[in-house]
């Protein structure tokens, strides 16, 4: 049972009994070396959670129980460096008025989770209001922080990093939409991320995180998203329907529902036709951990169709295909502009890590190659049509 399915299987039933406070027994040969265990193991972001049930694997190879010993001794190294550097950030956005967001696996490692380092992540998504993105820029200079090399295509969010204790290096992404593709931000407003916000005291007096429901919506495109474009690892790029910690994090915002709050987020997804997304992934949670969920809440989720835009945005994953669906779902005709002009003239940069046999032609050349293949791509899908 070297195959990932197999793997997986076993250690989402691990996940359950531990957390159940039992034992979890190896259930390997000697075919299935413990490196490939590992693998999964780290795809899935669970080591420092499972090394916290340490007691409890006493059969498992010894080789693998010292691997997730040291990993999880980087990884609260890590959280204890994340923490203060982050921490220094809110402090300085506080002081002068700059409302934050906390998104994402920080924001669910300081709320839900017992101990932060067990939500594995590499970095905090922080979101602003637009209008404070200048001050926020300037907060994280002043504090030592530089802008990474982001992706071409981010049009509404942008990497920062920090050397710390000269041993790791952390990363903010800020954000001045939620999401970053337009299809996306109607489901995902704003506005929204700003009202009913949640405390989190033990990561900052002044940290907040969005409304539960929200957060179990967020993390529901996110794992959508993923499962298409695949997942950045320190091994490359690796895809698959979701990770385990994503599940387990969904178990825990269900479990911090109220009535109150599952009728919020029915009605939101039934305004906006993302309900059987949202199923689909409180499904996807089951299977992994054998937790309920309210089933009137999960046939409510799922009485209303897909939007159609939303069914056309995610069943072809194709970059060209999403932008045109983007650019359709812009809000102004300055968005639409922006859209265009951010992918049709990237850096330099990014051209020449797209043309490396390209290097000595001039910018403007690589500009006109890359439309040139994007025209190209455009006239081929319309005539496939």
């Amino acid at each position: 049972m070297n195959d990932a399915a197999s793997i997986d299987s076993f250690l989402a039933k691990c996940l359950r009994v531990l957390r159940a406070g039992k034992p979890a027994y190896w259930a390997h040969d000697a075919s299935t070396g413990w490196e490939t265990v590992w693998s999964r193991i780290e795809y899935h972001g669970i080591a420092f959670l499972l090394n916290t049930h340490s007691d409890k694997l006493k059969e498992w190879p010894e080789a693998l129980r010292e691997r997730m010993v040291e990993e999880a001794r980087l990884i609260a190294l890590w959280e204890t460096t994340h923490y203060h550097a982050l921490a220094k950030v809110l402090d300085a956005l506080n002081a002068t008025g700059v409302e934050s967001t906390v998104m994402k696996g920080t924001a669910l490692a300081y709320s839900l989770h017992d101990e932060p380092a067990t939500r594995r992540r590499g970095d905090t998504d922080l979101l602003i209001q637009p209008k404070d993105l200048d001050r926020a820029r300037t907060h994280l200079q002043q504090l030592g922080w530089y802008r990474k090399e982001d992706p071409h295509g981010l049009y509404y969010q942008e990497g920062w990093l920090h050397d710390a204790a000269g041993f790791f290096v952390h990363s903010i992404d800020l954000h001045w939409e939620p999401s970053d593709r337009p299809v996306l931000q109607g489901i995902l407003p704003l506005r929204e991320f700003f009202n009913d916000r949640h405390p989190i005291p033990r990561l900052h007096p002044a940290a907040f995180r969005p409304h539960p429901a929200l957060m179990i919506l967020h993390a529901t495109i996110n794992q959508k998203w993923h499962a298409l474009h695949g997942y950045h690892s320190e091994s490359g790029r690796l895809s698959s329907p979701r990770r385990l910690i994503w599940s387990v994090d969904l178990d825990l915002l269900c479990q911090s529902m109220t009535d109150a709050d599952w009728r919020k987020l029915e009605e939101h997804c039934n305004t906006h036709g993302v309900g059987p997304l949202v199923a689909e992934a409180l499904r996807g949670m089951q299977i992994d951990l054998e937790n309920s969920v309210p089933e009137a809440s999960l046939a409510a989720l799922q009485a209303r169709p897909l939007d159609p835009t939303l069914t056309a945005y995610f069943a072809n994953p194709d970059s060209l295909n999403q932008f045109w669906i983007d650019l359709k779902k812009g809000r102004s005709l300055g968005q639409k502009a922006s859209l265009v002009m951010t992918r049709a003239f990237p850096p330099r940069e990014h051209l020449l890590e797209k043309y490396p046999s390209a290097a000595k032609w001039p910018t403007a050349l690589l500009q006109g190659r890359l439309l040139l293949e994007t025209a190209g791509r455009a006239v081929r899908k319309v005539g496939s049509r």
